[in-house]
């Protein structure tokens, strides 16, 4: 699985360009616990932060460190922050505002978020009790990799995402105000008879739109999909959509909120009566709903009849009606087009899985093989116009279910980094974007090489570049995060040294 081996070994770039540095003696790589980029909407970065182990206290007690730079690197705070050796660090997030941790004590059942602001001054904790059987179906929901815990609302709050133990199993959400606003709570009905989870697929400032499962047992293979849209000052449930089997399967993947408080909705559509665990869906569709759920559009977009006779034969020769694509995100444009940004990918069998299988032993005989980048280009009113390939080398995954589709796959495996796809990032006047991806190019008569692959759009016009990374080894390791636009930022560790260097690198762009 080349994007995960990716991560795991982490990069460098060979050619530093007009570099800014900092050095952080003081975290090493076994007491780093979290880090990351603090980023807006638009995914331009403000900062990054770094919460670290300082010491080793008392009765099972630890000392913490959150550490928080700017975008150039400047050191803003560093505030200490004491918590107990059995809390497990499981989810962070950035909504403009404030840091949200979100931990998981397994000895005390509890979950507890921590809040810190830009100044690093930390906010009052929020406890929510856990029991041992919550605490299970939790693992089986991340291990499925169908479950995500906290989500960031631009300037006003942040959601969180738990499991609750209804009779059967439930959810909850809880809605946590950064600005002074409200908070309130979404629950799953009390006393349910079905194994019922939620996955919020759009939160921003007016509404959350999730996406809601409920099945009969945890082997059934019948699941009922339900849309559900939340006001984000309220927690009043604004519409709710079923897409069932029998009238009208759909499996929806993206939701946004255009410019005039529409809700668009994202995803393939099937055949009357198909089930979507199993079968190959029909083509894509986008489906606007005013905030009352009226459908005031519905465009569907057929694989047979116009997707794969304007796509282009993927780089390696295959044919694009044996393969999906599965969609990272959705740019709106400063001309009121929409641009899809995703990624081909087939459901093929796997030689390790099969010889594996053979030995007796476990695991998948199918896989997920990645290939080219893509991006569709919608009109204003979702009409499909263009279909643009960029080559890039294949990334392959071994699939959690060899029975399930390969789109419930693709969904799934995205949560364990399988897909290349990294970040897009959009500047002010939507005029321009740039996506981002790592290939992994297989050259003749020379070595293979990684590269961070860009995708521009700049005023109508589609183009790409790359920087060529290479992997490390010995005593250095390296990551990659996202930076302020038209950069990257470097973290350096070196294991003999016990250093933490971080290179603000700019793009050839």
């Amino acid at each position: 699985m080349k994007k995960l081996l990716t991560l795991a070994c982490l990069l460098m770039f060979c050619i530093a360009l007009n570099a800014q540095q900092k050095s952080l003696n003081e975290i090493t790589s076994f007491r780093l616990r979290n880090s990351g980029s603090m980023m807006d909407k638009n995914n331009d970065v403000d900062g990054y932060y770094f919460y670290y182990q300082i010491d080793k206290l008392k009765k099972g007690m630890r000392e913490y460190a959150i550490k928080i730079l700017d975008n150039n690197l400047n050191d803003i705070a560093t505030k200490s922050y004491i918590d107990n050796k059995n809390t497990v660090l499981a989810d962070s997030k950035f909504n403009n505002q404030s840091l949200m941790f979100a931990m998981i004590n397994t000895k005390e059942e509890q979950y507890k978020l921590v809040t810190f602001d830009r100044q690093g001054n930390k906010g009052e904790d929020i406890i929510i009790p856990v029991n041992k059987k919550e605490m299970k179906w939790l693992g089986y929901m991340l291990k499925a990799g169908n479950f995500n815990m906290l989500f960031p609302v631009d300037n006003k709050g942040f959601v969180f995402n738990y499991i609750r133990d209804n009779k059967k199993i439930g959810y909850g959400l809880k809605y946590i105000a950064t600005d002074g606003g409200s908070s309130w709570d979404y629950n799953s009905p009390d006393e349910i008879k079905e194994i019922m989870s939620i996955n919020p697929i759009e939160v921003n400032e007016d509404v959350i739109v999730a996406l809601q499962s409920s099945k009969k047992s945890m082997m059934s293979q019948t699941i009922k999909f339900k849309v559900i849209v939340i006001d984000i000052k309220t927690g009043k449930l604004l519409f709710e959509k079923e897409f069932d089997r029998d009238n009208n399967p759909r499996l929806i993947t993206n939701a946004f909120l255009t410019n005039d408080k529409k809700v668009v909705l994202l995803g393939e559509y099937f055949e009357k009566g198909d089930n979507v665990i199993k079968s190959k869906s029909l083509g894509l569709f986008a489906q606007i709903n005013d905030f009352t759920g009226n459908v005031l559009s519905d465009n569907k977009v057929s694989w047979e009849n116009k997707i794969n006779k304007m796509m282009p034969v993927e780089s390696d020769g295959k044919n694009p009606k044996r393969g999906y694509v599965y969609f990272h995100d959705i740019i709106r444009n400063q001309n009121g087009s929409y641009y899809c940004i995703g990624e081909k990918y087939r459901k093929t069998a796997s030689g390790m899985g099969i010889a594996a299988a053979a030995l007796g032993g476990g695991g998948s005989i199918t896989q997920l093989t990645i290939t080219d980048a893509v991006m569709f280009e919608f009109d204003s009113s979702f009409d499909l116009k263009d279909i643009k390939v960029f080559k890039k080398g294949k990334s392959r995954a071994p699939s959690l279910l060899d029975v399930g589709s390969p789109q419930l796959n693709a969904h799934a495996l995205k949560a364990f980094g399988a897909f290349d796809y990294q970040f897009t990032q959009i500047d002010k006047d939507r005029d321009r974007f740039y996506a981002n991806f790592i290939d992994y190019e297989r050259l003749k008569g020379e070595s293979n090489k990684l590269a961070f692959k860009t995708i521009m759009y700049d005023e109508g016009k589609l183009s790409e570049d790359k920087i060529y990374l290479q992997k490390d080894s010995g005593k250095i390791k390296f990551r990659v995060l996202p930076a302020k636009l038209g950069h990257i930022m470097l973290l350096e560790y070196n294991k003999k040294e016990k250093t933490l260097d971080l290179h603000l690198e700019k793009l050839n762009l």
